[in-house]
């Protein structure tokens, strides 16, 4: 039996008793995350803390393998005041100053503000509250003339609770849900690597399989350009399957007495009007998904996370491994007679 003393940064974690082989990364980042998430949910922890216990967080998410640059901002701050995130957005006290003179110029109000210091900046300062100056001039009218001024945004104790308070929220959550990915993570991958194997291979006899490689690859990207064709290929794979599957010479189709169109831009149609003749009901997985994986992947466009652009993939993965179970993924050529109207 070995002891190994976990560290994070210079703060020592936890000691950890080892057997030869044993405990796994997966156990110890468990442990680690359940400790941390008892002390949050408890607060058996001063404010101070707080870096520590962020320290506990990295630590467990290096163990589970997951790269997550989120602890590691809120503890160096958001240089510049970028990518602030909207739980550190809190009402400051803001004044605008006369370069020259020093003169308050205009009025002092309450603004709400992005609170982009470091926690330990935060936590060092917190009682004495502090005084932040921008480096930009501003210009402002004073006295019948235009005058060089600097923003001042000035912060109270109770105001960098709130914030701190906030930012603990945070914490708990995501240590939440990393124990979730510790205790049922191998068993979930286990499942997803079973849907992978059979969504690829029946996806290789359709012809269509480079959307999936193209959206696990640019998951694996840092920025939104990526996580954004990684959920429209998601998207592309809904749309080139309607032209696989529905192979009906027919502008409209009677889908259970109401007819819908399946003309040839109408794909999302047609993969449901193929799901109907494989008889799915709508509480089958595939009809119940297929509006949310379109709707989420078209929403890309505009704006997209990392964590929306898994979301799509893994639906899709689910709404195709589904379909492939459920159907026999035969292209449907005929339908019967008053099914449906119109020639293309």
């Amino acid at each position: 039996m070995t002891k190994d003393v976990q560290e994070s940064g210079d703060s020592k974690v936890q000691t950890v008793e080892r057997l030869e082989g044993e405990p796994s990364a997966t156990m110890e980042a468990e442990w680690t995350l359940q400790s941390l998430v008892s002390s949050l949910s408890g607060r058996n922890f001063g404010v101070e803390e707080l870096p520590r216990l962020m320290r506990m967080y990295m630590l467990s998410l290096r163990l589970l393998g997951i790269d997550d640059e989120w602890a590691s901002k809120e503890l160096k701050g958001y240089a510049g005041g970028r990518e602030v995130p909207g739980y550190r957005q809190q009402y400051r006290t803001v004044k605008y100053v006369a370069v020259k003179s020093g003169e308050v110029v205009g009025e002092v109000n309450r603004e709400i503000c992005a609170f982009g210091e470091s926690i330990v900046f935060m936590l060092s300062h917190r009682e004495a509250g502090w005084t932040s100056v921008f480096d930009e001039p501003v210009k402002k009218r004073f006295g019948g003339k235009l005058v060089a001024t600097r923003r001042h945004e000035s912060t109270r104790q109770w105001e960098t609770d709130v914030i701190l308070e906030r930012i603990t929220g945070e914490l708990f959550d995501r240590a939440t849900r990393a124990l979730v990915t510790a205790r049922f993570g191998a068993v979930i991958d286990t499942i997803f690597r079973d849907y992978q194997k059979s969504v690829g291979s029946a996806l290789s006899n359709l012809g269509i399989e480079d959307h999936l490689r193209t959206a696990y690859r640019n998951l694996k990207g840092s920025d939104e350009a990526s996580w954004r064709a990684a959920a429209l290929a998601c998207r592309n794979v809904l749309l080139d399957i309607s032209g696989k599957l529905w192979c009906v010479e027919c502008d409209d189709y009677n889908m259970g007495g109401k007819w819908i169109s399946v003309k040839a831009n109408k794909q999302l149609n047609r993969v449901r009007a193929y799901m109907h003749e494989k008889g799915l009901k709508k509480h089958d997985t595939p009809v119940a998904v297929i509006d949310s994986v379109y709707a989420h992947a078209s929403a890309a466009k505009t704006k997209c996370s990392y964590g929306g652009a898994r979301s799509v993939l893994i639906v899709t993965y689910l709404f195709l491994a589904e379909l492939i179970r459920q159907t026999d993924m035969k292209p449907v050529t005929e339908i019967k007679k008053g099914s449906s109207k119109g020639k293309e």
